[in-house]
């Protein structure tokens, strides 16, 4: 048996031991607005094109669906998708396919298959996700490599990395125990038994405790916290440098992040006011560039998570900063899928009812944008949970209702009115809350 054989046997016989993650059948994402929103195809299609589609008729492939837990999020954020799932791990599949049915997905197909072998499957995908995933084969680039070779031409790819900088104390700990023979080399519990009478003993004051120990005390009872980190088989980080240049060795290019605007450079500079040494490069620097010096700055994501597709199919967006009355009149608002609930809807006319203010931000904590202040203009929202909206319809309802509630002189307020709702669209926007397409 060859290395990376040897290697991929080592982490199929992790998960036949422990289908991940551990999650009971019966635990469903209909409340988890964030869950849907990042597994919703129209996030990220969004984000590319600027254009809104359907998952309705849609072929989505799980790449390393594990026990399904994200299988039935793709399942539930995309009604109508056709569901396929792979996993190198035959006992994973078979709660996959347990957990999909469980939920009336009964048509959802699951294969034992590695993902270096996806083209087997004969088909492309419009979506695909392989989530935590790629950094435990031998080869990720051969991995990703397999996968973009199953992406239609305008699918999207979701992938992950651990991340070099963010995950280096785990790595250290996952070091440590290696060299002192554990990590698949004794009984599961025995292993995660000394792993934590290890730690525990360890002075408070040692770095890799402090580090790798300390911060996730509310975890030291959870076996499956051990066995997915101290004890993890073949686990591996990346930089961003790394990930862009994996990524153009198979002809992909990034979307976007899942959760960009915390990779923003900006975000970590006071009053988000980057120094001149900062400010004099940010306009000169690549996509690569600016994320990498993120990282570098900051570390905070265990994952480098991502959206892609092949290289050349985005769409050029003119920033809707520069954009005039007559491009916003040219536009239909669509409020996303995962706030367009009759939950959310409900919980607004009760906090009109209430006089109580409503902040979509409390609804959906992804991608952890900064509050959006509705400015006692909540009763202007209705609208969006009907459907599509027109911008200039839109406007004249928003105008009409802000009018209402001023003394200023009319003709003034209007032009106040009208600015402070391109603020609103424009912050919304930028979270993919609320979707503006351009008509034609």
């Amino acid at each position: 048996m060859g290395h990376d054989a040897e290697h991929l046997e080592r982490v199929r016989a992790q998960y036949d031991t422990a289908p991940y993650p551990r999650i009971p059948l019966h635990h469903a994402h209909s409340e988890d607005t964030a869950m849907l929103y990042l597994h919703n195809l129209m996030t990220p299609y969004y984000l590319r094109n600027q254009r809104v589609v359907s998952g309705a008729g849609k072929r989505i492939l799980d790449a390393g669906c594990g026990s399904g837990f994200t299988s039935l999020a793709l399942a539930q954020a995309n009604p109508g998708a056709r569901i396929v799932g792979i996993d190198l791990s035959e006992r994973s599949v078979a709660v996959a396919r347990e957990r999909l049915a469980f939920h009336g997905f009964k048509s959802a197909e699951f294969h034992a298959l590695p993902i270096e072998r996806v083209g087997e499957l004969g088909e492309d995908f419009d979506l695909i996700n392989c989530d935590e995933v790629l950094y435990l084969l031998p080869d990720p680039g051969v991995g990703l490599a397999a996968l973009t070779g199953a992406l239609a031409p305008d699918g999207i790819l979701r992938a992950n990395l651990h991340s070099a900088y963010a995950r280096a104390p785990v790595f250290r700990a996952q070091k440590f125990f290696q060299t002192l023979g554990l990590a698949g080399h004794r009984d599961e519990a025995e292993e995660i038994a000394l792993a934590r009478q290890t730690m525990e003993r360890m002075n408070d004051g040692a770095q890799l405790k402090k580090d790798a120990w300390t911060p996730f005390a509310s975890l030291h009872d959870d076996s499956e916290w051990y066995r997915m980190n101290y004890l993890l088989v073949g686990d591996k980080g990346f930089t961003i440098p790394e990930t862009f240049a994996m990524l153009a060795d198979c002809g992909l290019e990034l979307v976007n992040m899942l959760l960009w605007p915390t990779w923003e450079l900006r975000h970590w500079f006071k009053s988000g006011q980057p120094p001149p040494l900062v400010a004099a490069q940010i306009g000169k620097l690549t996509t690569a560039e600016r994320l990498h010096l993120s990282e570098l700055i900051h570390s905070s994501h265990r994952l480098i998570d991502f959206w892609c597709g092949h290289a050349g199919q985005s769409r050029h967006r003119d920033p809707m900063e520069t954009w005039d009355a007559g491009d916003f009149a040219a536009s239909v608002l669509h409020l996303h899928p995962q706030l367009a609930t009759e939950r959310l809807k409900q919980f607004l006319l009760d906090c009109l009812e209430a006089g109580e203010p409503f902040n979509f931000n409390q609804h959906m904590r992804v991608p952890y944008g900064d509050p959006i202040v509705i400015d006692g203009m909540e009763a202007a929202l209705l609208p969006l949970w009907d459907g599509p909206q027109p911008y200039a319809e839109f406007e004249r309802h928003w105008v009409r209702l802000a009018v209402r509630r001023t003394t200023v002189a009319r003709p003034v307020f209007e032009h106040t009115a009208r600015g402070e709702l391109r603020r609103f669209v424009r912050r919304m926007e930028s979270l993919a809350y609320l979707m503006v397409e351009p008509v034609g």
